[in-house]
């Protein structure tokens, strides 16, 4: 009787591993590789356009990654975002890509040490971009608040509005990546 429950316990834990490790391997055979990317002219770096319009015309999950560069506030060295997101809405026009990102909560770099990533505002608020394979963003964002932040900082209306007409639209390097198999 002894030996039947050992042998018992010994198969049930064989199933567990092998259960467990078929599992596993599914789960990292959904992972996104990156097929093309673009630099921020919306010259390709790595992969073929082709490649990615076949991706989007068979409905794939598509993500979208984009690099801001920009002098750090408080030492003036180059500084680097990374972003990623969902496409939501996809187009395909005159051989590029087009991903519309779904609203998020607008948010903001910290620079302290460590640096931090935070919210901008004390209320909820949106922000939406369209980010194309040309390396072209164009994004909404609440512009009144920052123009109050603006304002407040000294700034004339005049600088103020010039910055806002480039945090409009603006040319970021690109990633795009899909689900394989």
């Amino acid at each position: 009787m002894d030996l039947k429950i050992k042998t018992m316990k010994r198969i049930i834990t064989l199933l567990f591993i092998v259960t467990t490790l078929a599992l596993s391997a599914q789960t990292t055979s959904n992972a996104y590789d990156i097929i093309y990317s673009a630099d921020k002219d919306g010259n390709a770096v790595n992969g073929k356009i082709e490649n990615l319009i076949e991706h989007v015309k068979s409905g794939n999950p598509i993500r979208v990654g984009w690099t801001l560069k920009f002098p750090h506030p408080v030492t003036g060295k180059p500084t680097e975002m990374l972003h990623w997101a969902d496409a939501g809405f996809i187009t395909i026009l005159d051989g590029h890509v087009f991903a519309q990102i779904k609203p998020i909560y607008e948010q903001g770099p910290g620079f302290e040490t460590p640096p931090s990533v935070y919210l901008t505002q004390n209320k909820p608020n949106g922000w939406v971009a369209i980010i194309g394979t040309t390396g072209m963003v164009r994004q909404k964002f609440d512009v009144e608040s920052l123009r109050q932040s603006l304002k407040e900082s000294g700034m004339s209306n005049e600088e103020i509005e010039k910055i806002l007409k480039q945090q409009e639209t603006m040319n970021v390097p690109t990633m795009w990546a899909v689900m394989t198999k």
